[in-house]
């Protein structure tokens, strides 16, 4: 069975394999990232904001890593690599940062509101089109979810709330956590995805370049 699958994964190779990344394409994603990085100031952050609230603290943990990824993705992405797609069926890369923005909107607002906030809609894809509007609408994605996440109490992260999670992998009535949960979860599916763009475009992804191998 085991060497049936990987014959058959090996035959799905069928066109040209794009080139391995150069050494100075390396060394200058390992330039660029520490540059970009804000995993440091956000765990500050999240220390401070939720002391003594441990279900708050390990989903904006959750969130922080993989959002930074994204984030630091579109600012090492070249202007030349927003309009790539790896394949015609796919979002260009600028389209795939608009969507992890609009996602943020979305999962951040799924459960309502905690009191005293007000919900705020993704901003229209039509008008994100350059690096430096994605990059922008992108960031606000993340500070909205944060605001959110750091008004709401234990009690209220615990409420029952209808209609929660993916629709492609079916809503769910559950804890409002579950929201935010799932919101992590996109983030990493989402950077997940853009980790093969990066790379075609000569760009190590952040989560390797940010830490790279003794050599």
């Amino acid at each position: 069975m085991l060497l049936f699958c990987a014959s058959s994964a090996a035959a799905q190779v069928t066109g040209p394999v794009a080139p391995a990344l150069t050494a100075e394409q390396i060394t200058l994603s390992e330039s660029l990232a520490p540059k970009f990085d804000e995993s440091a100031a956000r765990e500050k952050a999240r220390l401070a904001t939720f002391a003594n609230r441990p279900l708050g603290a390990v989903i904006q943990r959750s969130f922080n890593v993989f959002s930074n990824y994204l984030l630091m993705s579109a600012e090492m992405m070249p202007d030349s690599g927003y309009g790539f797609r790896p394949t015609p069926d796919l979002r260009t890369f600028g389209e795939q940062i608009n969507h992890a923005t609009s996602s943020h909107y979305s999962f951040c607002s799924q459960a309502g509101l905690p009191p005293g906030l007000q919900k705020q809609a993704a901003p229209a894809a039509a008008g994100l089109k350059a690096k430096p509007a994605i990059v922008a609408a992108l960031k606000e994605s993340i500070a909205y979810c944060d605001r959110v996440l750091a008004a709401a109490s234990e009690a209220w992260l615990m409420e029952v709330a209808p209609g929660l999670g993916g629709s492609s992998s079916g809503l769910i009535p559950g804890a409002r956590a579950h929201s935010f949960i799932y919101n992590a979860v996109h983030s990493a599916e989402d950077f997940g995805t853009i980790t093969t763009y990066l790379r075609m475009q000569g760009v190590v992804p952040p989560s390797t370049s940010l830490h790279p191998p003794a050599r």
